[in-house]
């Protein structure tokens, strides 16, 4: 498998993840309350977010750093529509509260922190260049499974705390 497939792959793998994993620490926190959620939102998925980009882009190698962030850009917004309709529509069968207009502009955000972190980090992005490995799609992979399944779990059975 060629470089820049691997490294494709990869970005689907931790965006995936990452979008799991974002999703189940926020549940209880948003199910409780959605101002909470919404608190915990705004600090705490950027962070995860920008752990996630930053180790796709230390992972890039091609000529263009930006073009790296233009295509991790598009594979986060594509798989987060993808995404947020299979929770709101199929998990939680909500489909009315997904396209509000802070959806929208989540996804704006998201898109960008890409470039932001070529902004704010781009040499240490540079200097920290790493080889995609295996065990970086089962390791994103299995934790993004594991998420989602819990999530659903929760959900369908409707668990609080």
């Amino acid at each position: 498998m060629n470089d820049n497939l691997k490294w494709l792959l990869l970005n689907l793998t931790v965006s995936f993840s990452f979008y799991w994993i974002g999703n189940l620490i926020l549940w209880f926190p948003w199910s409780i309350n959605p101002n909470l959620g919404i608190i915990l939102m705004l600090t705490v998925a950027p962070l995860l977010w920008g752990i996630g980009i930053y180790y796709c882009l230390i992972r890039y190698h091609g000529d263009k750093l930006i073009k790296g962030a233009i295509i991790n850009s598009l594979i986060l917004l594509i798989n987060a529509v993808i995404e947020d309709y299979i929770f709101f529509s199929l998990i939680r069968k909500a489909t009315h509260d997904l396209y509000q207009p802070t959806t929208f502009y989540g996804y704006a955000f998201l898109m960008t922190i890409p470039f932001i972190e070529i902004i704010i980090f781009r040499n240490q992005i540079i200097k920290q260049k790493r080889q995609i490995k295996a065990n970086d799609f089962s390791l994103f992979g299995i934790l993004g499974a594991v998420c989602l399944v819990i999530l659903i779990i929760i959900i369908r059975l409707d668990i609080k705390i």
